[in-house]
C-alpha cells in the first residue's frame, strides 16, 4: 500500500473518526509491505500483510481476470470520473478493473474485497473488510458496490453529496439517493445529500 493512501483509512467501528496510527515493519520504497495500524479512540488494531490493509474478511489470491475494454469504460462512465485525482472505492468484482480505471481516469481507486489480487500502486490500494468500510465519512467521490450488496448503506455514509453510486439492479436505494439510470446490469444514483430547511421570517 502506497504509505500517502494510508492518510484516507479511519476505524471501521462506530465511534468519533481519526486517523489511524501506523506502524511500518516492512516498506519496498514509498510502498508499505507490512505494518499496524492502530486506532488512538478504541484501540483496536489492523494489519497491512503483502502490502493489503485489513479490517476483517479473507483476501483473495486468485490472479484477476481478463477485463475488456467496454467494461473499463462503462465503469469509468457511470461513476462519472471525469476528475484527476478523485478517489473512487471499487468493491467485489467491479474492484478487479481498479487499476484501469485508474490508468483510464487518474482516479485514486480503492479495491475493496477484491474477488482477485491486485496490484498496487501510487493510485491503487487494496483494502478488505467484513462490514463497514474503512473510510472517512463524506470522503469518497465515487462507489460501485458491485456484489457486495450489504455495503449500499455504508456507501451512503461515505459518498460525498453529488457522489455517484453503481449497484447491481436488484439492490434497494436507501434515503438520499436519486436513481438516475437502471438497465440489467446496474443501477445508477446520486447522493442528494442533506436536506437543509429554508425558514421565511
Amino acid at each position: 500500500m502506497y504509505i500517502e493512501m494510508i492518510d484516507l483509512l479511519r476505524c471501521p467501528r462506530e465511534h468519533e473518526e481519526t486517523w489511524l496510527v501506523a506502524a511500518f515493519e516492512t516498506m519496498d520504497g514509498r510502498f508499505v509491505i507490512e505494518g499496524k495500524l492502530g486506532c488512538p479512540v478504541c484501540n483496536a488494531s489492523y494489519e497491512i500483510v503483502d502490502g493489503v490493509a485489513q479490517f476483517g474478511g479473507t483476501v483473495s489470491d486468485a490472479f484477476a481476470p481478463n477485463i475488456t475494454p467496454d467494461q473499463i469504460m462503462r465503469t469509468a462512465a457511470l461513476l462519472n470520473l471525469t476528475r484527476p485525482g478523485s478517489l473512487v472505492v471499487l468493491c467485489g468484482t467491479d474492484a478487479n478493473a481498479a487499476e484501469d480505471v485508474s490508468e483510464l481516469t487518474n482516479c485514486r481507486v480503492i479495491a475493496l474485497n477484491p474477488t482477485a489480487n491486485i496490484e498496487d500502486s501510487e493510485r491503487v490500494a487494496t483494502i478488505v473488510t467484513s462490514d463497514r468500510i474503512p473510510l472517512a465519512s463524506s470522503s469518497v467521490d465515487a462507489i460501485a458496490i458491485g456484489d457486495c450488496d450489504f455495503l449500499v448503506g455504508e456507501a451512503a455514509r461515505v459518498l460525498r453529496p453529488t457522489g455517484r453510486l453503481t449497484a447491481g439492479p436488484s439492490v434497494s436505494l436507501p434515503p438520499g439517493f436519486t436513481e438516475l439510470a437502471r438497465d440489467d446490469l446496474n443501477v445508477v444514483a446520486e447522493l442528494i445529500g442533506e436536506l437543509v430547511g429554508i425558514a421565511r421570517r
